[in-house]
């Protein structure tokens, strides 16, 4: 018990020496000196609104078809007994070339039989002439014969009143009267049906010449000749082949005009189309649907190393929207698709050759433009007078594939941040660092 008292008297002396060292040491520290730090600038890539005239444009792609197919079916059967040299899958034909040729023999006694036909029925119109008037020269002389019979039949009445003949010799007389009425009226009777023959002998003319003219026709559908300057896309008939009418021969597709049919959504073409105007569809039918909307078009290819371009415009739209997508397809036309071909530089616009189209707008002027990049939702980034961040919520009006049109929230020549800020501090410090080649690019963007 002794030792454990003596060691609690030990620990007293050392803890008084501690607490007087820290005490001295305490009064004797300096005071601690206040650091200033520095506000961090932060450097940003900015560009000076523009005020622009923007060209609207849109990127679509699609395949090239033909704007004129043409499917030669036979209107007459028979065999075929010649075909053009060059009718082969790809080959071009001119218009107006002989492809092939179905028999005409049989077409050619066709018409032999209706000429035929015809002289018979002019030759029996010929006879009704001269039978109305061999028949109307007799009616003459039996009305003389008539009369004579008459004058006979009254002499004899007075003889038998003066008992001059018997009664029979006067019975006689009166028969051989009524004999010569019933010829006259017999003749009359023939007369007028002969205009009625006439009729029918005309209709069976007609008719004639009907078939006549068919049987023309006929032989002239035995030849098949290209319709258009084209590119035969299928054959499918050989020589000596006997087709039955309604079998498809040919399949030609025009080279005249090509077109491309693109999907576009409604949103993106409503962006595109800026006109005030109100269109009545039947009245405008018969003007070019792309210059009453303000659309131009382009054609676009990459060959190789080589772009190649074709002007292009609308012409129409789809008939619906697709159920699936939503989009509705805008037709191109792109007139002599074949025209300045260049091997390995320029091909032709062939069938199904897959290109980019470029669809233009009216000039839009007087439009405040800033690179899409700068849209942070419907917010912008902009330096205001104090060099800080101001963050502004904008109006879009539409947009481009790199560029937003602003119709409310900026104003020319406000400077709009276009760097990827990792943390965006409303009043930031900032330095803002003018980035023309980045204005360049946007002005040329807009103005297509």
């Amino acid at each position: 018990m002794k030792n454990l008292r003596l060691k609690r008297l030990l620990i007293i002396p050392a803890t008084l020496i501690g607490v007087a060292v820290f005490v001295l040491l305490v009064k004797n520290s300096s005071k601690p000196v206040r650091m200033v730090v520095a506000e961090k600038v932060t450097a940003v890539r900015v560009i000076s609104v523009p005020e622009a005239t923007v060209v609207p444009q849109l990127a679509a792609t699609g395949n090239v078809e033909p704007s004129r197919v043409w499917s030669s079916v036979a209107q007459v059967s028979g065999k075929i007994i010649m075909l053009h040299p060059r009718l082969k899958q790809g080959a071009l034909i001119r218009e107006g070339e002989v492809l092939l040729q179905i028999d005409p023999r049989d077409y050619e006694l066709d018409i032999t039989q209706a000429e035929t036909g015809l002289e018979t029925i002019r030759v029996q119109q010929a006879q009704v002439d001269v039978q109305e008037a061999n028949a109307k020269a007799l009616l003459v002389i039996e009305k003389q014969a008539l009369e004579i019979a008459r004058s006979e039949l009254q002499r004899k009445q007075k003889m038998l009143k003066r008992s001059s003949i018997s009664q029979s010799d006067y019975g006689k007389e009166q028969r051989s009267l009524l004999a010569q009425q019933k010829s006259v009226q017999s003749l009359i009777n023939s007369i007028k049906l002969y205009p009625v023959d006439r009729r029918r002998l005309a209709a069976e003319l007609e008719k004639q010449r009907a078939q006549l003219a068919d049987a023309k026709l006929n032989l002239e559908r035995t030849m098949i000749q290209m319709p258009f300057n084209g590119r035969i896309a299928e054959v499918r008939v050989e020589l000596q082949q006997f087709v039955g009418q309604g079998t498809v021969m040919v399949v030609a597709d025009g080279i005249e005009k090509a077109e491309v049919a693109v999907q576009i959504p409604m949103e993106r073409l409503g962006n595109l189309i800026y006109s005030e105007a109100v269109i009545n569809p039947v009245e405008a039918e018969n003007i070019e649907l792309g210059k009453l909307l303000g659309l131009s078009a382009r054609v676009l290819l990459q060959q190789n190393q080589y772009r190649v371009e074709w002007d292009a415009r609308v012409t129409r739209f789809s008939d619906a929207l697709d159920p699936h997508t939503r989009t509705v397809g805008v037709i191109i036309e792109v007139d002599k698709p074949y025209a300045q071909v260049q091997p390995g530089r320029r091909p032709p616009l062939v069938k199904g050759l897959f290109v980019d189209v470029i669809l233009s707008g009216r000039p839009q002027a007087h439009r405040l433009v800033i690179p899409l990049g700068a849209l942070h939702g419907r917010q912008v980034y902009v330096v205001n007078q104090e060099q800080r961040l101001e963050q502004r919520r904008v109006t879009i009006s539409s947009k481009g594939a790199d560029y937003a049109i602003i119709s409310s929230g900026l104003q020319p020549g406000e400077q709009v941040i276009i760097s990827d800020l990792i943390s965006a501090v409303e009043g930031m410090l900032l330095k803002p660092v003018d980035d023309d080649a980045a204005l360049q690019q946007l002005l040329s963007a807009v103005r297509g």
